[in-house]
C-alpha cells in the first residue's frame, strides 16, 4: 500500500497558518485526489476556517472533492483507542474508571502532542486510499512538540519501567487481576515507594497491553512518516517584524531534528508589483487624506520585501500568498479553494 503524502503546516500565532491549511487541502481535493485535513492545534481554530463543526473522527467537507476533516481530542481518541483494545465491558469499564488512564486521557497538557502521531497513522490505517494528509499545528515552537513525540513517546513505551511492569502484568494476571506472587511484590513495592497509586498504574498496564502495543506500532509508523522525502513541511509567516525570527527558529529546531522544509510561505502580502508604484508616488500630489493610507501601504511593502529577503534562505522555495477576500463569508469554502490553488501553483 502507498504511503499517503503528509503535508505540515508550522508558524507563529496569527499568521494565518489554519486558514492556508484549510485551503491548501480544499484544492488538494478538488484537484481530484483523496484528502485528510486534521487539526491538532488545541485552539481549533479549524472549525472557524471551514465554517463546520468538527468531531473527533473525520466528516466529508461538503462541495470540495474528496476532502475529509477532523480535530485531534486526545480524551476521544484514548476512549476510543481503549474500546478497541478492551471489547469485554467489564476490563473496559475498569479501564475507563482508573486514574492513570483518566489523566492520560482527559488532564495531561502534552496529550495533544503525544497523540497526535498516534492519530494520523492511524488515519492512514483507516482510509487506505488516501493519498494526501495536511495537518494544521499548534502555534509557534509548541508544533515542533508534535514532530519531537514520536521518538519520546517511542522511548517511554519501549523504557524499562514500562516494560517492568507490563511483563509483570502479563505474568501475574488473569483477566486484568493480579495474583498471588504478582500481587504481592506488586503491593511491598506499592509499600515501600509510599505511593498507593503504583498498584493501580500496574493494573492500567495490564488492561492497556493491546492499547499501548497499537499505540507503539502506530508511533514507529509517523516518525518513518514524518521523516520520509515526500513529506512536505510549510513554514508559514507573516508581514511583521517577528516573522523571520520565528521563521528561523522553527527552520533550526527542524534542523535538530534533521528535518527541513520545502517551502516558506509570506502570507497576506501586498502584489509584490505594488512596491515600486509606491516608491515613486509624488506624496506632496497626493490628497491629505489618501497620504496615511499610502505610506502605510509603502511601509508594509518594504516590510514584506525585507521579510522574503530574511527568510529566503530558510528554505529552496519562497510562495508570497496575498491577502484574500471572501474567507468569513457564505461562500468561504470557495474562497478557501482560490486561496489553496494560489499556494498550490506556487509550490508546483
Amino acid at each position: 500500500m502507498k504511503t499517503p503524502r503528509l503535508h505540515v503546516l508550522l508558524g507563529a500565532g496569527g499568521v494565518g497558518k489554519t486558514t492556508l491549511a484549510a485551503g491548501y487541502a480544499i484544492a488538494l481535493a478538488k484537484s481530484g485526489r483523496r484528502v485528510g485535513l486534521l487539526g491538532i492545534d488545541p485552539s481549533r481554530r479549524l472549525q472557524s476556517a471551514l465554517g463546520l463543526e468538527l468531531p473527533e473522527l473525520e466528516v466529508l467537507v461538503p462541495g470540495v472533492g474528496e476532502l475529509h476533516a477532523a480535530l485531534l481530542r486526545p480524551e476521544d481518541s484514548m476512549r476510543r483507542w481503549a474500546a478497541d483494545a478492551c471489547p469485554d465491558p467489564d476490563l473496559r469499564a475498569r479501564l475507563l474508571a482508573n486514574k492513570f488512564f483518566l489523566a492520560l486521557a482527559d488532564r495531561l497538557a502534552a496529550a495533544t502532542d503525544l497523540l497526535a502521531a498516534a492519530r494520523i497513522a492511524e488515519w492512514a490505517e483507516r482510509d487506505p486510499t488516501l493519498t494526501d494528509l495536511v495537518i494544521d499545528t499548534a502555534p509557534g515552537l509548541n508544533a515542533i512538540e508534535f514532530l519531537r513525540k514520536p521518538q519520546s513517546l517511542a522511548a517511554f513505551l519501549e523504557g524499562g519501567l514500562v516494560k517492568w511492569l507490563r511483563w509483570l502484568a502479563r505474568s501475574g494476571t488473569k483477566n486484568g487481576l493480579f495474583k498471588g506472587a504478582a500481587r504481592k511484590v506488586i503491593g511491598g513495592l506499592d509499600r515501600l515507594g509510599g505511593t498507593p497509586m503504583l498498584l493501580e498504574l500496574a493494573e492500567f498496564l495490564s488492561l492497556v497491553e493491546e492499547l499501548l502495543a497499537h499505540m507503539l506500532d502506530r508511533v514507529t509508523k509517523a516518525q518513518a512518516w514524518i521523516s520520509s522525502p515526500s513529506t512536505e513541511i510549510l513554514l508559514v509567516a507573516a508581514v511583521r517584524d517577528d516573522a523571520a525570527h520565528t521563521a528561523g527558529e522553527l527552520a533550526k529546531a527542524l534542523g535538530e531534528l534533521k528535518l527541513s522544509a520545502r517551502a516558506t510561505v509570506v502570507n497576506r502580502a501586498l502584489p509584490q508589483e505594488l512596491g515600486p508604484e509606491l516608491e515613486h508616488l509624488d506624496d506632496a500630489s497626493l490628497a491629505p487624506d489618501a497620504l496615511p493610507f499610502v505610506r502605510y501601504a509603502r511601509g508594509y511593502s518594504r516590510m514584506q520585501q525585507r521579510v522574503i529577503s530574511e527568510i529566503t534562505p530558510l528554505a529552496r522555495t519562497v510562495a508570497v500568498i496575498p491577502a484574500w477576500r471572501g474567507l468569513d463569508e457564505d461562500t468561504r469554502l470557495d474562497a478557501l479553494s482560490a486561496l489553496g490553488e494560489r499556494l498550490l501553483d506556487q509550490l508546483n
